[in-house]
């Protein structure tokens, strides 16, 4: 259940078999998406932070969890880039076990 606007996202590259991992509790992935399709509706993108692309050539489009893709907007702070996830999506990709949460651990 992708929002039409993804159809203009480029393929990314490979297939992903791994659940996408949140650095954060389900309690928190759920709150936050949750609010971003309250906020906006169903169709609407979540912006989220990741370390990717690595590389100067790496594709604007990567997956998020298994058949979810996210979408770099060019934004970045250090090491991290923003990204565009599906909020309804991501929340569908949860409950069918695509995503796994876990804390932050405290170092």
């Amino acid at each position: 259940m992708l929002p039409p606007v993804t159809e203009a996202w480029p393929v990314p590259r490979g297939h992903k078999w791994r659940p996408g991992r949140w650095r954060e509790d389900e309690a928190a992935f759920r709150a936050f998406f949750t609010a971003v399709v309250a906020t906006h509706g169903p169709d609407a993108l979540a912006q989220i932070w990741h370390d990717s692309p690595r590389a100067p050539g790496a594709g604007h489009t990567r997956w998020f969890a298994p058949q979810l893709p996210m979408h770099v907007t060019g934004e970045r702070e250090g090491p991290w880039h923003a990204y565009l996830v599906p909020a309804a999506a991501a929340l569908l990709a949860l409950d069918r076990g695509l995503i796994i949460c876990r804390a932050a651990r405290r170092v």
